[in-house]
Formats: structure tokens, sequence, C-alpha cells
């Protein structure tokens, strides 16, 4: 018989690729699938379907795209051994394949329509169920008449379908753990009352005036929990939710009269089966398909709940304010209804009373000394009417109708209302960080100047931290909230220059920073070393994260473990900087003299020292068309049309509302060097 890795095995060199060297052909207990990330000279994804001992592979170029309008070339390649469906690493320069391979998704899956491999790939059509952490149902893989290995993939209708996406919750579950319940479970209630606060790492929602209850579907099943006739449109629209199973967690909630919630009016509804006044408001999600989601963060937990509420009058998202209690309770207050519920975006969902969430109760709710502003929604609507329209906060911002980008017509208004706008995604990166401000108090085009002293006549409420520096002491200013924020944008800087280590831990950076800077080389070199740096880093064992610089270059972030020092951080971005220049040496370099740089883009690994900064993501740059420091996805690398022009203070905050903080992982995945050291040793070495 016909060895079917026979391919596999002549392509590879195993005495120079990490790759398995294929083990006797055996069958799987079940089929399993595995999707490989593959930065080899062109990014694509490895399909890996098990079948007859071995792993069928398509590789598909442009991924994944839950949108069933949206069909992918998928070309047959050569089968894989069971081994490969653990194998991630870095594929040697010279060898095939070479560059970084990671698991992108896993899991198994089922046969639908053709049940018998043999006659599906005689019949060019093969349809999978697939049961993985990222891609979900059914999917097509249609052989088409340009040659026997051409195939087409695209996702099939179902409840998961009609997401451009290409990611089932828009989340990672990595570390969400298998779903196991007894049938009974504790929900998390508030811990503590407080007055109103702001803070850009919390959320905060209405507190409705109803029943608590859990509501779950289970395949064709579904139920409110501890309802023994829960409301047959409920049922209904939980039916509609986009996936085969989850649990919900939320209020049903009825209006009186006077189209306010009442408990009573929840009572009388239920008890007389007058269901046609009763809604469930669902504000959370414990479970997805087989995964539990309690450990993973409430932003993540929410984000993936909204994805999943179809448009159903009786079954609704609970949205929330995220950052500004005040706001909310303003709003709470006209309403009449009791409290807001203040919930910390990265806390787990604990059963029972937690400190996590907290009350706010509208009734004994005493004015705000922090924020007075209007809700957000309200307050954008009236900045687009009016730039210059002030923000009503403790301290008057002055000159707001002054321009700062003159051939855009841009004005310091613009540059606050920006500010206030993407205020909940930035802060989390300024906050406890000594933060360095970047003045132009007279336009891009105006004399400008660095100020890192917090000046006499700093208000009070402007938090300040004293640091030594040379034979004296120097107040800095820190960023912890919006008006703060706010006030030190009004002082004309533009951007905003945090150190890498915060308040407490002054000599221990949160993260080690490659800054890829081109001074006049062409952003395409910029693209190039960025995607290399990406295959490099993740190739031994690295989750670094990228942004735009805001204006030609990029930096990439590695999170750290809090006990790596500046010297550290430095050292290891220095020998991922020299492995770079070395395999691009044509484009790039580690001089650091622009005079002997020959045109070529600079790595800059010396940033990474004390008291150094660089600008956070969402921080507006001094350049021409106001582009934004910007998070951007891996994959953006290998769109032709990328430019740091496309990232400014009028597209960031819709991007924003469409993918989130795409940098929040970067402050929570802090990541161990040790083996990565290790790894980068034996490339510098060759091996």
């Amino acid at each position: 018989m016909r060895d079917p890795l026979a391919d596999y095995r002549k392509k590879r060199d195993f005495g120079q690729t990490p790759e398995p060297a294929p083990a006797p052909l055996r069958a799987g207990a079940d089929r399993r699938f595995v999707v490989h990330r593959h930065e080899a000279r062109n990014l694509h994804y490895d399909l890996r379907l098990e079948q007859g001992g071995v792993l069928c592979s398509w590789a598909v170029p442009k991924g994944f795209c839950y949108d069933g309008k949206e069909k992918r070339l998928a070309v047959r390649t050569e089968d894989h051994p069971i081994e490969y469906e653990h194998f991630h690493g870095r594929i040697p320069k010279g060898q095939y394949g070479a560059g970084t391979m990671t698991i992108w998704d896993r899991g198994h899956y089922e046969l639908v329509k053709y049940t018998d491999w043999d006659d599906a790939i005689a019949k060019g059509e093969i349809k999978v169920r697939l049961y993985g952490r990222k891609l979900r149902g059914e999917w097509h893989l249609v052989r088409t008449q340009q040659s026997k290995n051409s195939w087409l993939l695209f996702k099939s209708r179902d409840c998961f379908s009609g997401h451009s996406r290409d990611n089932a919750l828009g989340i990672d579950l990595e570390l969400a753990p298998a779903f196991e319940s007894d049938g009974h479970l504790e929900p998390m209630r508030a811990g503590a009352e407080r007055a109103a606060f702001a803070d850009p790492g919390w959320v905060f929602e209405m507190e409705f005036l109803g029943r608590r209850a859990f509501a779950r579907k289970d395949g064709e099943q579904t139920n409110v929990l501890d309802l023994d006739a829960p409301p047959t449109a409920l049922v209904e629209a939980l039916a509609e939710l986009r996936c085969d199973r989850a649990t919900l967690d939320g209020v049903l909630v009825a209006l009186d009269d006077h189209g306010k919630p009442s408990r009573a009016a929840l009572d009388t509804a239920l008890a007389s089966g007058d269901h046609e006044r009763i809604v469930y408001y669902a504000f959370d999600l414990v479970q997805w398909e087989e995964f539990d989601l309690r450990d993973l963060p409430l932003f993540d937990r929410k984000a993936a709940l909204r994805t999943l509420i179809p448009e159903h009058p009786r079954l609704l998202y609970a949205d929330h304010v995220a950052g500004n209690g005040p706001a909310l309770l303003q709003a709470i207050q006209g309403a009449g209804l009791p409290a807001a519920i203040g919930k910390r975006g990265t806390a787990p969902y604990l059963a029972g009373e937690s400190t996590e969430w907290v009350r706010i109760s509208a009734v004994a709710a005493e004015p705000s000394a922090t924020v007075d502003d209007d809700d957000v929604d309200d307050h954008a609507a009236a900045t687009a009417e009016n730039r210059s329209a002030s923000l009503r906060v403790r301290f008057r911002p002055t000159n707001l109708g002054k321009v700062y980008w003159p051939a855009e017509g841009h004005t310091k208004g613009d540059l606050l209302a920006y500010y206030q706008a993407i205020a909940d995604v930035i802060l989390p990166h300024l906050r406890d960080r000594p933060v360095h401000l970047n003045r132009f108090p007279d336009g891009i085009d105006g004399k400008s100047f660095y100020q890192r002293e917090a000046k006499d006549g700093t208000p009070d409420w402007v938090r300040t931290v004293a640091i030594p520096h040379d034979d004296e002491t120097v107040p800095h200013h820190v960023i912890d909230d919006v008006e703060t924020l706010i006030y030190c944008a009004n002082l004309g800087s533009i951007d905003l220059h945090p150190w890498l280590s915060r308040v407490e831990s002054l000599d221990r950076p949160d993260y080690a920073v490659l800054d890829i800077d081109p001074k006049d080389a062409p952003f395409s070199h910029v693209v190039r070393i960025a995607r290399a740096a990406g295959k490099l880093l993740r190739g031994i064992g690295i989750r670094p994260a990228l942004k735009t610089s805001g204006k030609n270059g990029m930096h990439v972030f590695v999170p750290l473990l809090p006990h790596y020092t500046y010297d550290h951080a430095r050292m290891f971005i220095e020998a991922v900087a020299r492995v770079l220049a070395r395999e691009l040496p044509d484009i790039s370099t580690v001089e650091r003299l622009p005079s002997q740089r020959d045109g070529k883009v600079y790595l800059d690994f010396l940033q990474n020292r004390r008291s150094q900064t660089i600008v956070p993501p969402y921080s507006v740059r001094p350049v021409r068309g106001a582009s934004v420091s910007t998070p951007l996805f891996w994959d953006e690398l290998e769109d032709h049309d990328l430019s740091p022009r496309n990232f400014t203070i009028h597209s960031v905050p819709e991007r924003v509302q469409t993918h989130g903080d795409l940098f929040r992982l970067a402050l929570e995945d802090r990541q161990d060097l040790v083996a990565a050291i290790g790894a980068l040793q034996e490339v510098l070495e060759g091996r």
C-alpha cells in the first residue's frame, strides 16, 4: 500500500526541523482536527482533519469567516502525521515551510452529509461539524474545477453563521475549562455599597427591579431556571440564541402602568400568566457550549454575550456604561430607578457576594466630586454638533476652538473630545505610571516642549508622584482618571509618554518593547520587520502585542512577569533585534547613529531603560492627519492597504467599538522569559 506520509517525509530533514517524524500509523479514538497559524513566506492557516491515521491538510491563505457568503480558497497539501496535532514552534530557515507554526484551534469533528470519508473525497464535497474553541458549527469544503488540490471553504448556515469575524465568540477561550454543573448555580451578587465613582477598569449597569434568574439553552431545550412555567415568548427567544448551549445570568422585568420596572407588576404577570409585559435582561454569560466562562474577565464575558443575543423584544442585552458611574447614576435618578451596579471589568464570576461588584444607591447619592459630565452618549452627540463644547468637569478647558492641525482644521476641542470618547480604553494603559507631557500649545506647527515635571500650580486633585532624579526630586503627573487625562490634554499635550513601569515598582517594567523606527525608510519595510518579529517571538513561545507608533513605525510589546528588571528587558529585546537585523540585513539595523544606518529601519531596544517612555495605545500624535497609536491584529500586517494614516482621531473610536481594546491582554498576560531566552539563544547560534 502507498505510504500516505511519503510526501511529508520526503520534504523534511528531521535532523534540522523540530517537526515530528511520523510514528507507525494509528487511528485516533475519535476524529480530531487542528488548525495551525503558519507564518511561512506568506501567512496562512492549515486546517488538518484526522482520517485514516493521518491528518489530511488544507492550506487556507485567508483564514476562516463566519459569513457564509465569503468563500475562501483551501489548497490540499500533503498529509501530516497524527503527532502534528500537538506541534508548535519555529521551523528553521532553509527548511520546508520555514517560519512560525502556532496552534490556532483544535477539537473534534463529525462528518455531515457524506459520512464516509472516501465517498466525500470522491464526490469533492466534505461537510464537517467542528467543535473547537474558535471554530464551531458546520463548514463546507468543495473541490473546484481548477485542479485536484483546489477547494473552497465556507461556513454553512446555522446558529453560528452570519458574522464576518473568524471566531465564534470573538474572545479567547484558551483558559476556559469544561463546564461541570450539578444543576445548581449560585449567582454573583454585590458585596458592598459605594458612592458613585469613575474608574475605567469598571463597568456600570442599571439595577432592575425584577427577579434574578439564570436562563439556559441546551440544544432544543430552553428554560428559565427556578420557574415552573417560564414565559412562552422568552422560551422561544432563548431558542434563537446563536449557539447550541449557553447559560445566561439576568433579570426578569415587568413594567407597571407608569412604564417603570416593578416587582409587584412582575409577580402579578407571572401569577396570572400575562407574560406579554415580561422581558429578560441578560447581563452575564457563565457557560458557552461545553466551556465554563466563569474564570474569564467580565469584559470578555459581556463581549461574548453580546454576540449571542438575537433581535427579540423579550430577550435583551443589558448594556453598560464603561468607567463612568456618576454619568449612569445621573440617568438612573432621572428615570426614577433605585441604583446602579458597578462591576470590575477584569473580575471572574464568583458565587455569592463579592466586593468585585458594588451597589451604588441612587437614593442616597451625593453629587460626584470627580466627574459631573452627562451620559457619555449624550456628550458625544453634543460634541458632534459643537466641537468647541466644553467638558463640564472641575476645571474649564480653554481655547477649544484653537486649530491644532491646520491642514485638516482639527481643533483643540477635537483633541479633548477624542480623549473623552476613548478614555475607557486608554486609561488602563496610563494608570499608576509616571507620565511625561509633550506640549504643543500652538498646535503641531508651533513650538513644542517636553515636560517631565508637574509644575507649581498643578491642581491638588491631579495625582503626582515624586521621583528622585540626579540631585533633585521631580514630581511627575500620574493619569488615573478621565479628568486628569483631559487636564493634561488641555495643557497642549497632544501625545502622552508614560513609563514602562508603575509607581510602586519603578525599576521593574511591565513590558519589554521593540521600537521599529523607520525614520525615512518606507513603511513596507516596517511591516516586513514587524511580521518577522512576530514570527520570531511566537516561535520561541512568546505572545507579543503589536501597535502602530502613530507616526510611521510600530511597537512590539512583550508583557513581563513582575520580577524582571529593565536590564533583563533590554538584553532580551537586544537579542531579538540582532536576530532580526541578521535575518533582514537589507532593510534593518541596530546602528544607533542615523548617519550610519544607510536608510535602513532602526531596531531600537534602548527604550527599555528606567525613565524612558513610549506612547501608549490610543495616544494621538502631533503629525499631519491627527493619527493615533493603534493596536493591530497580527494578521493586519498582511493587508496591502495597511497605513498609519488609516488610524485617526475620527476612525479609532469606531474601531474600538467594533474590536474592543486589542491591547487589553497586554495588561494581564504576564510572561516568563526563561524558556524564550533559551530558545532565542539557539536561534542566535544558528541551531
